[in-house]
């Protein structure tokens, strides 16, 4: 062992007149360890709960859309797309669809609520997105609707009840222009886990909703749906090579960028709060040097009058906190990472299902590329804490430092 390193390591050994040094350098770890932990921690909550989310919003929903850069298409151009889809490897399957807004009233409450309607090909709906999965029939017959479970319930509709839906797209008459209202009846109630598409959406067939806004031959777009989540990028990509310059994609990531965006902020601003944790950790490593600086400054200055250049006196206090970096790190990423694993395998942290329905528990998910950034950095910031000490111990006048003992 070089003898900087066993100086090193001897000094962190405070002894009773050094009581005070050593107190600062067990709060500089346990500093260290509880802010490695809880970014550790937190980092797994914000990834797990983005990718879970993620993943519920990708299943339930088309992975991808094509639009009309001048607005509706017509069923040939959606057919035509078909054709060019089906000749990337990564394509699933593909559904024309219109979607529009209006208010429902119907049921035990005759209070209107708005929604979204969809008018779809039920077959490829189901091809496309998981929102009608758990519906058993393969058929909807015009005038007929779907409706979510919590829009059922708010209303106290069932299934063969009448439902009369306001559509926002008005139509001229010869009193003049008015709101498109027609009457539905209810042929099935769908329950896909999340709140919004339960309460908001309502799915009749594709030729229903064009005839009514007066679109029959067109769709608004094209619903698309790759072979896994993975490879939405790479079809994007290929899809823009091939589409005609008349046409446009949007993925699913794109459509909810606010919220991914907002969960990405709050990544940042935790890591940011926890950051700051570690960086006061970091301080005490300096303060607890600068006291053994001037606690040990006649064995500096013995040590300098032996030999022992300044760059070798600077290894010694570098070393101290190399150590106390370490150690505070390895500790704080083993017990961050094990109470991550733990807390997702046993499912801890539970939701309450009237507010997170799509989420029963908050998932944890370790990704090795942020423990290894925390850990780096944390190292790196206690070196860093080492310089202004360590350079002042190399600073000393050894005949200074011995003159006064």
């Amino acid at each position: 062992m070089k003898i900087e390193n066993f100086i090193a390591l001897r000094y962190l050994k405070a002894r009773r007149n050094q009581a005070f040094i050593g107190t600062i350098t067990l709060i500089s770890v346990l500093g260290i360890i509880i802010g490695v932990m809880s970014l550790i921690i937190a980092l797994s909550l914000m990834t797990g709960f983005h990718n879970k989310m993620e993943e519920n919003l990708l299943s339930a929903n088309s992975h991808l859309t094509i639009h009309g850069l001048s607005g509706p298409m017509t069923e040939k151009d959606a057919n035509s797309l078909k054709k060019t889809l089906e000749t990337i490897p990564e394509f699933t399957a593909a559904s024309p669809e219109i979607l529009t807004q209006g208010l429902i009233r119907g049921g035990m409450s005759q209070e209107p609520s708005p929604v979204v309607v969809k008018g779809m090909e039920l077959t490829g709906e189901k091809k496309v997105s998981g929102i009608l999965k758990n519906l058993k029939r393969d058929k909807l017959n015009p005038g007929e609707v779907l409706i979510g479970k919590d829009l059922a319930r708010q209303h106290g509709i069932t299934i063969g009840d009448k439902i009369t839906i306001m559509f926002f797209k008005p139509t001229q008459t010869p009193l003049g222009i008015m709101p498109k209202m027609r009457t539905f009846t209810v042929a099935g109630i769908f329950y896909s886990g999340i709140y919004e598409y339960d309460k908001t959406w309502v799915f009749t067939p594709l030729k229903t909703l064009a005839a009514i806004l007066n679109m029959k031959g067109k769709v608004d777009f094209l619903a698309v749906r790759t072979r896994s989540m993975d490879t939405i990028d790479r079809f994007k990509h290929i899809l823009n090579t091939k589409l005609p310059p008349q046409f446009f994609v949007i993925d699913l990531r794109e459509t909810n960028k606010r919220l991914f965006s907002a969960i990405k902020v709050e990544k940042m601003v935790v890591s940011l709060i926890i950051g700051l944790i570690m960086l006061v950790a970091a301080m005490n490593i300096t303060s607890s040097l600068v006291l053994m600086v001037m606690e040990k400054h006649r064995d500096i200055g013995i040590m300098m009058a032996m030999g022992m250049n300044g760059k070798r006196i600077m290894r010694v206090f570098q070393m101290q906190g190399l150590v106390v970096g370490l150690t505070g790190a390895t500790i704080g990423t083993v017990l961050g990472v094990g109470i991550s694993v733990i807390l997702n395998a046993f499912r801890v942290l539970k939701l309450p299902p009237d507010v997170y329905d799509f989420l029963s528990y908050i998932p944890f998910e370790v990704r090795p590329l942020d423990v290894a950034l925390v850990f780096i950095i944390t190292v790196a910031l206690s070196y860093l804490a080492t310089l202004y000490p360590s350079r002042r111990a190399a600073a000393l006048d050894p005949v200074e430092a011995i003159r006064y003992e």
